[in-house]
Protein backbone atom coordinates (compact mmCIF):
# COMPACT_ATOMS: atom_id res chain seq x y z
CA UNK A 1 0.00 0.00 0.00
CA UNK A 2 1.05 3.46 -0.62
CA UNK A 3 -0.01 7.13 -0.45
CA UNK A 4 1.00 10.35 -2.58
CA UNK A 5 2.47 13.42 -0.60
CA UNK A 6 2.35 17.10 -2.90
CA UNK A 7 5.73 18.19 -2.04
CA UNK A 8 6.58 21.86 -4.15
CA UNK A 9 3.95 20.71 -6.45
CA UNK A 10 5.20 17.29 -7.72
CA UNK A 11 3.84 14.36 -5.99
CA UNK A 12 5.95 12.27 -4.12
CA UNK A 13 4.83 8.47 -3.50
CA UNK A 14 5.38 7.28 -0.13
CA UNK A 15 6.12 3.47 0.46
CA UNK A 16 4.47 1.57 3.67
CA UNK A 17 8.32 0.85 4.01
CA UNK A 18 9.16 4.85 4.36
CA UNK A 19 11.06 5.33 0.84
CA UNK A 20 9.63 8.61 -1.31
CA UNK A 21 10.05 8.14 -5.03
CA UNK A 22 9.61 10.39 -7.67
CA UNK A 23 9.95 10.08 -11.15
CA UNK A 24 12.04 12.33 -12.91
CA UNK A 25 12.48 14.02 -16.21
CA UNK A 26 14.59 12.56 -19.06
CA UNK A 27 15.68 16.17 -19.91
CA UNK A 28 18.05 18.78 -19.04
CA UNK A 29 15.59 19.84 -16.19
CA UNK A 30 16.65 16.41 -14.41
CA UNK A 31 18.91 18.36 -11.91
CA UNK A 32 16.75 21.28 -10.84
CA UNK A 33 13.91 19.05 -10.37
CA UNK A 34 15.65 16.60 -8.07
CA UNK A 35 17.13 19.32 -5.99
CA UNK A 36 14.50 21.62 -5.51
CA UNK A 37 12.04 18.49 -4.83
CA UNK A 38 14.80 17.06 -1.97
CA UNK A 39 15.21 20.22 -0.40
CA UNK A 40 11.20 20.46 -0.07
CA UNK A 41 11.19 16.99 0.82
CA UNK A 42 13.10 17.18 4.31
CA UNK A 43 11.18 19.76 6.48
CA UNK A 44 7.92 18.09 4.86
CA UNK A 45 9.25 15.04 6.83
CA UNK A 46 10.57 16.68 9.93
CA UNK A 47 14.22 16.46 8.81
CA UNK A 48 17.37 17.89 8.08
CA UNK A 49 21.21 17.55 7.17
CA UNK A 50 24.19 19.60 8.72
CA UNK A 51 24.71 21.34 4.99
CA UNK A 52 21.92 21.89 2.86
CA UNK A 53 24.48 23.55 0.40
CA UNK A 54 26.22 20.10 0.13
CA UNK A 55 23.10 18.33 -0.04
CA UNK A 56 21.95 20.33 -3.39
CA UNK A 57 25.20 19.81 -5.12
CA UNK A 58 25.11 16.26 -4.41
CA UNK A 59 21.60 15.74 -5.64
CA UNK A 60 22.24 17.65 -9.03
CA UNK A 61 25.34 15.87 -9.46
CA UNK A 62 24.05 12.34 -8.72
CA UNK A 63 20.43 13.57 -10.91
CA UNK A 64 23.50 15.12 -13.96
CA UNK A 65 24.75 11.42 -13.71
CA UNK A 66 21.85 9.47 -15.21
CA UNK A 67 21.70 12.18 -17.87
CA UNK A 68 25.21 12.06 -18.63
CA UNK A 69 25.36 8.15 -18.35
CA UNK A 70 22.36 6.35 -18.81
CA UNK A 71 20.29 8.21 -21.51
CA UNK A 72 19.74 5.18 -23.98
CA UNK A 73 21.95 4.65 -27.32
CA UNK A 74 19.26 5.59 -29.39
CA UNK A 75 18.91 8.99 -27.71
CA UNK A 76 14.88 8.23 -27.00
CA UNK A 77 15.23 9.86 -23.54
CA UNK A 78 15.57 8.30 -20.38
CA UNK A 79 13.04 5.82 -19.80
CA UNK A 80 12.04 4.84 -16.38
CA UNK A 81 14.73 6.87 -14.09
CA UNK A 82 13.66 7.89 -10.72
CA UNK A 83 15.14 9.42 -7.40
CA UNK A 84 14.37 7.68 -3.70
CA UNK A 85 15.06 8.72 -0.44
CA UNK A 86 14.49 7.12 2.48
CA UNK A 87 15.90 6.72 6.10
CA UNK A 88 18.01 3.87 8.14
CA UNK A 89 20.20 3.30 10.74
CA UNK A 90 23.54 4.73 10.14
CA UNK A 91 27.22 4.31 12.44
CA UNK A 92 27.13 5.07 15.90
CA UNK A 93 23.36 5.23 16.15
CA UNK A 94 22.71 8.02 14.09
CA UNK A 95 20.60 7.88 11.25
CA UNK A 96 20.89 9.18 7.34
CA UNK A 97 19.35 9.89 4.49
CA UNK A 98 19.72 7.90 1.52
CA UNK A 99 19.06 9.25 -1.92
CA UNK A 100 19.18 6.99 -4.58
CA UNK A 101 18.32 7.51 -8.58
CA UNK A 102 17.45 4.55 -10.69
CA UNK A 103 17.95 4.21 -14.14
CA UNK A 104 16.61 1.27 -16.36
CA UNK A 105 19.96 1.03 -18.10
CA UNK A 106 21.87 -1.88 -16.20
CA UNK A 107 25.38 -0.53 -17.52
CA UNK A 108 27.14 2.70 -18.00
CA UNK A 109 26.86 4.26 -21.05
CA UNK A 110 28.85 7.37 -21.48
CA UNK A 111 27.40 9.77 -24.57
CA UNK A 112 29.21 11.87 -26.97
CA UNK A 113 30.47 14.75 -24.90
CA UNK A 114 32.29 18.38 -26.05
CA UNK A 115 34.93 18.80 -23.72
CA UNK A 116 33.24 21.48 -22.05
CA UNK A 117 30.86 18.50 -21.07
CA UNK A 118 33.36 16.20 -19.77
CA UNK A 119 35.23 19.12 -17.58
CA UNK A 120 31.74 20.34 -15.89
CA UNK A 121 29.91 16.84 -15.59
CA UNK A 122 33.11 14.08 -15.50
CA UNK A 123 33.90 14.80 -11.60
CA UNK A 124 30.20 14.20 -10.66
CA UNK A 125 31.20 11.13 -8.95
CA UNK A 126 34.11 12.28 -7.23
CA UNK A 127 32.18 14.85 -5.95
CA UNK A 128 29.83 12.86 -4.44
CA UNK A 129 32.16 10.95 -2.91
CA UNK A 130 33.87 13.84 -1.61
CA UNK A 131 30.96 15.61 0.08
CA UNK A 132 29.67 12.10 1.12
CA UNK A 133 32.53 10.71 2.72
CA UNK A 134 33.01 7.92 1.17
CA UNK A 135 29.24 6.60 1.45
CA UNK A 136 28.13 6.16 -1.72
CA UNK A 137 27.88 3.81 -4.38
CA UNK A 138 26.12 2.29 -6.96
CA UNK A 139 24.36 -1.56 -7.56
CA UNK A 140 21.51 -3.13 -9.78
CA UNK A 141 18.25 -2.76 -8.82
CA UNK A 142 14.70 -2.93 -9.59
CA UNK A 143 12.22 0.01 -10.07
CA UNK A 144 9.54 1.11 -7.83
CA UNK A 145 7.06 3.11 -9.92
CA UNK A 146 7.67 0.24 -13.08
CA UNK A 147 4.34 -2.37 -13.30
CA UNK A 148 5.94 -4.68 -13.20
CA UNK A 149 9.40 -3.89 -11.63
CA UNK A 150 12.11 -3.36 -14.46
CA UNK A 151 15.24 -3.84 -13.99
CA UNK A 152 18.33 -1.26 -13.93
CA UNK A 153 20.78 -0.16 -11.67
CA UNK A 154 20.70 2.46 -8.49
CA UNK A 155 23.54 5.20 -7.49
CA UNK A 156 23.35 6.73 -4.25
CA UNK A 157 25.20 8.34 -1.17
CA UNK A 158 23.88 9.26 2.47
CA UNK A 159 24.61 11.82 5.06
CA UNK A 160 23.86 11.69 8.83
CA UNK A 161 20.08 13.69 9.79
CA UNK A 162 19.02 15.13 12.79
CA UNK A 163 14.87 15.41 12.96
CA UNK A 164 13.59 18.85 13.62
CA UNK A 165 10.08 17.59 15.31
CA UNK A 166 9.75 14.22 16.89
CA UNK A 167 9.31 10.95 15.24
CA UNK A 168 8.27 7.54 15.60
CA UNK A 169 10.47 5.24 13.10
CA UNK A 170 12.13 3.61 15.74
CA UNK A 171 9.19 3.49 18.10
CA UNK A 172 6.92 1.71 15.71
CA UNK A 173 7.44 -2.28 16.13
CA UNK A 174 5.50 -5.03 14.52
CA UNK A 175 6.02 -8.62 15.64
CA UNK A 176 8.14 -10.87 13.89
CA UNK A 177 5.30 -12.25 11.28
CA UNK A 178 3.49 -9.15 11.05
CA UNK A 179 7.06 -7.27 9.78
CA UNK A 180 8.34 -10.25 7.47
CA UNK A 181 4.52 -10.20 5.35
CA UNK A 182 5.81 -6.34 5.26
CA UNK A 183 9.13 -7.16 3.70
CA UNK A 184 7.27 -9.82 1.23
CA UNK A 185 4.69 -7.79 0.20
CA UNK A 186 7.70 -5.13 -0.36
CA UNK A 187 9.99 -7.23 -2.59
CA UNK A 188 6.59 -9.13 -4.70
CA UNK A 189 5.84 -5.46 -6.31
CA UNK A 190 9.71 -5.08 -6.86
CA UNK A 191 9.32 -8.41 -9.11
CA UNK A 192 11.58 -10.89 -6.54
CA UNK A 193 9.61 -14.01 -7.23
CA UNK A 194 9.37 -17.34 -5.92
CA UNK A 195 9.23 -16.67 -2.34
CA UNK A 196 8.48 -19.15 0.26
CA UNK A 197 7.24 -17.88 3.67
CA UNK A 198 7.39 -20.04 7.05
CA UNK A 199 6.57 -19.04 10.80
CA UNK A 200 7.45 -21.22 13.71
CA UNK A 201 9.30 -21.11 17.04
CA UNK A 202 9.02 -17.57 17.39
CA UNK A 203 10.84 -17.10 14.11
CA UNK A 204 9.58 -15.97 10.94
CA UNK A 205 11.53 -17.16 7.43
CA UNK A 206 11.51 -15.98 3.91
CA UNK A 207 13.38 -18.16 1.17
CA UNK A 208 13.94 -17.54 -1.87
CA UNK A 209 16.04 -18.48 -5.40
CA UNK A 210 19.82 -18.93 -5.15
CA UNK A 211 19.43 -19.96 -1.11
CA UNK A 212 18.46 -16.51 -0.27
CA UNK A 213 17.24 -16.56 2.82
CA UNK A 214 15.89 -13.80 5.34
CA UNK A 215 15.29 -14.18 9.11
CA UNK A 216 12.84 -12.47 11.56
CA UNK A 217 13.09 -12.36 15.37
CA UNK A 218 13.16 -9.99 18.47
CA UNK A 219 12.51 -7.39 15.82
CA UNK A 220 15.40 -7.55 13.84
CA UNK A 221 15.99 -8.54 10.56
CA UNK A 222 18.81 -11.28 8.82
CA UNK A 223 20.22 -12.34 5.96
CA UNK A 224 21.93 -14.78 4.42
CA UNK A 225 22.86 -15.68 0.09
CA UNK A 226 24.79 -18.23 -1.63
CA UNK A 227 27.75 -16.09 -2.41
CA UNK A 228 28.18 -15.85 1.53
CA UNK A 229 26.74 -12.54 2.06
CA UNK A 230 25.07 -11.75 5.27
CA UNK A 231 23.25 -8.86 6.90
CA UNK A 232 21.48 -7.77 10.11
CA UNK A 233 19.61 -4.32 10.34
CA UNK A 234 16.18 -3.96 12.46
CA UNK A 235 12.53 -3.73 11.73
CA UNK A 236 12.53 -0.51 11.11
CA UNK A 237 15.13 -0.16 8.35
CA UNK A 238 12.73 -2.76 6.37
CA UNK A 239 13.20 -0.39 3.52
CA UNK A 240 16.94 -0.83 3.31
CA UNK A 241 16.30 -4.67 3.99
CA UNK A 242 14.75 -4.75 0.74
CA UNK A 243 17.11 -2.76 -1.10
CA UNK A 244 20.02 -5.63 0.09
CA UNK A 245 17.55 -8.51 -0.75
CA UNK A 246 16.53 -7.07 -4.09
CA UNK A 247 20.39 -6.33 -4.97
CA UNK A 248 21.21 -9.81 -4.07
CA UNK A 249 18.42 -11.50 -6.10
CA UNK A 250 19.61 -9.22 -8.81
CA UNK A 251 23.17 -10.04 -8.40
CA UNK A 252 21.95 -14.08 -8.76
CA UNK A 253 20.71 -13.23 -11.78
CA UNK A 254 23.50 -11.68 -13.74
CA UNK A 255 25.46 -14.55 -12.49
CA UNK A 256 22.96 -17.30 -14.12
Amino acid sequence: MTKTAAVCGIPWRLEDGGCAVLPLPGDESIAAVARSQVKGLLPALGLSVRDVHDLAIMVSELATNVLQHATSASGDGLPGAELWVYQRSGERGRDELVVKAFDTLRQWRRRRETAGDVHEHGRGLEIIRILADGRWGHHPSRSRLGSPAVRGKATWFALPITRTVPGRRHARQVDGPQAMRNLETLLVQRGVGRLRRKDELGVSMLTGPGDLTVWCETATFRWCARSGETGKLPVSDITEVCEQVVRLYEALDDRE
